[in-house]
């Protein structure tokens, strides 16, 4: 009797572990990336997502070849346009506001053949109510081969939704 009861109390908690941890897990990677800037919103039991995708892409060529670098300035994208190789780097901003009245956990993911050459000056961290902050987006080429790189850079805002929210 005792065990059938231990067994039972067992089940149930590894069923809520399940189903909570579930609920935790953040938004599923694109599918196939973004052209242009894109907003979606997600939620679940406990939180509220919201992601900006945006396309990003870079050319890099040989340092060493007579080429005219390309920039692209476009406010929807992470395009790096033509960048010379062998440690170069491109900065591009992103700026973020929180216009609602709850602390929102902000974090970036980097999605395709891109994703090694992409830092952040600021990552996982609290914006506050009201708050704005300008977010550096750097493109280091390092020693990466020649050749075109591109995938999508998000921005993911996470709120807790009200029914959890601490008065």
């Amino acid at each position: 009797m005792k065990l059938s009861k231990l067994f039972l109390v067992v089940s149930i908690i590894v069923v809520l572990l399940l189903f909570i941890n579930n609920n935790l897990q953040e938004p599923e990677p694109p599918k196939e990336f973004v052209t242009n800037k894109t907003i979606e919103t997600y939620s679940n039991m406990f939180f509220s997502y919201e992601i900006i995708r945006y396309p990003s892409s870079v050319e890099i060529v040989n340092p060493n070849e007579n080429v005219t670098l390309g920039f692209v300035v476009d406010p929807w994208n992470l395009n790096f346009g033509i960048v010379p190789g062998n440690g170069s780097y491109v900065k591009r901003s992103i700026d973020i506001a929180n216009l609602e009245n709850k602390n929102k956990k902000v974090f970036f993911k980097v999605y395709g053949n891109i994703m090694p050459l992409i830092e952040f000056s600021k990552d996982d961290f609290i914006l506050k109510p009201n708050e704005k902050i300008s977010i550096d987006v750097f493109l280091f080429t390092k020693d990466i081969i020649n050749g075109n790189y591109s995938g999508e850079v998000d921005v993911i805002a996470q709120a807790s939704n009200d029914f959890f929210q601490t008065k």
